[in-house]
């Protein structure tokens, strides 16, 4: 006697069939799942250490070891005014000075100098390893008007500290600077830095740019200028935000450069602009590059660089740019609109593209309920057409 099932209306289908009928809808189901998670793995990468998961516009990196080891940059105010030499500036008279190159002329090397808020009119030049922090940035301010071409703060003193400052330089000339450093091991944290034509100009290797946000800067945020005969490397640019700049960041002759975790919009050129020539070896890690006017990366002449864990997307005359002989660049990236991506002939592309976040919802609901709602019609069709009569 065959084992049977009852329905509802009396009529009967043997339960094997049926058993099979829900195997198939239940795969149908699965394959839905499958296909519209999620979850995005780079076609090329064998190393299942590292995943995406699209849950904003950034991409997130899943990971089972540390991607990089920043300089430690963060200050504790309160610490470091209570175990190191400290002098205070103080504009209105109440502190030990009332200008900033006064204490850094009086200062021993190792002193913190504490700037207390105000808008301090100075051109600063560091020739000592000194600590300057500021009281806040949105209160402490360095707005001088400088000769042309020159900066408001010239570091020319390794292990150099400068921390919550806003810097604005309203001296002439097209190559004017907030910051130049011409030192090594330099940090800069914590601080605005706007409306000059260059913010950072760096000349050196082995410095970190940390937590900084750079507008309005006519050429670029920060500007990595080595030259054919001259390092500029292994310096470190990370969380910082570059927008309503020309480039965000250009390198001229700069190599073995970390950008990390950094943010890049509505400049009005280019995002990362390595032009000249001999821009090797840098990594581009975890930004988010996105309506930018002209590229969002451009690489001249360059070559073995890594573009890993990045978004980038909507720039409007090319996401990811290489010209010249820029050869074994490893360009691996998340871009959620259309693909714009030219000469990248000789290096590896791996860009998964077409991934609209907005359609989300769309990508990994609807197929499901698509397949499970044809798997239901399945068994249905199946029920009309096996009837089964009851045998003893």
């Amino acid at each position: 006697m065959y084992l049977q099932f009852s329905i509802a209306s009396g009529k009967q289908i043997r339960l094997c069939y049926l058993i099979l009928i829900i195997v198939l809808a239940i795969i149908l189901t699965l394959t839905g799942l499958l296909f519209s998670s999620p979850i995005v793995r780079s076609e090329g990468n064998t190393d299942t250490s590292n995943e995406y998961t699209i849950i904003s516009e950034k991409p997130i990196l899943i990971e089972n070891q540390t991607r990089h080891n920043l300089s430690d940059v963060t200050f504790d105010i309160n610490y470091i005014l209570q175990n190191s030499i400290v002098l205070i500036v103080e504009k209105n008279g109440g502190g030990d000075y009332t200008t900033i190159q006064e204490a850094i002329n009086n200062a021993l090397d190792g002193t913190t100098i504490f700037i207390k808020k105000g808008v301090y009119n100075e051109i600063l030049t560091i020739k000592k390893p000194l600590i300057l922090i500021g009281e806040s940035k949105e209160s402490t301010l360095i707005n001088p008007i400088s000769d042309k071409n020159k900066y408001a703060i010239n570091i020319a003193a390794t292990n150099t500290v400068i921390s919550n400052l806003s810097i604005n330089n309203q001296g002439p000339g097209i190559y004017t600077s907030g910051i130049r450093i011409a030192a090594s091991n330099v940090k800069i944290s914590n601080c605005d830095i706007y409306d000059n034509p260059i913010g950072i100009a760096i000349w050196t290797s082995d410095n970190t740019i940390d937590n900084c946000r750079f507008w309005g800067c006519t050429d670029e945020g920060i500007a990595l200028l080595g030259t054919s005969y001259s390092d500029c490397s292994r310096n470190i640019i990370s969380n910082c935000i570059f927008t309503n700049n020309c480039d965000g960041i250009e390198m001229q002759y700069s190599s073995n450069n970390d950008i990390i975790d950094c943010e890049f919009y509505e400049n009005t050129h280019t995002a990362i602009n390595a032009i000249a020539e001999s821009n090797d070896k840098n990594k581009i890690i975890g930004c988010n590059i996105y309506n930018n006017n002209v590229n969002g990366i451009y690489f001249s002449s360059s070559s073995n660089n890594q573009i890993m864990d990045c978004l980038i997307s909507n720039n409007k005359e090319g996401n990811v740019i290489t010209s010249g002989i820029s050869n074994n660049n490893e360009i691996d990236y998340i871009n959620s609109y259309d693909p714009l991506i030219e000469n990248t002939k000789n290096n590896t592309m791996n860009a998964i593209s077409n991934i609209n976040i907005k359609q989300t919802k769309f990508l990994t609901f609807y197929p499901f309920v698509f397949l499970f709602l044809l798997g239901i019609i399945i068994i249905f069709i199946f029920v009309k057409k096996f009837k089964i009569k009851k045998k003893n």
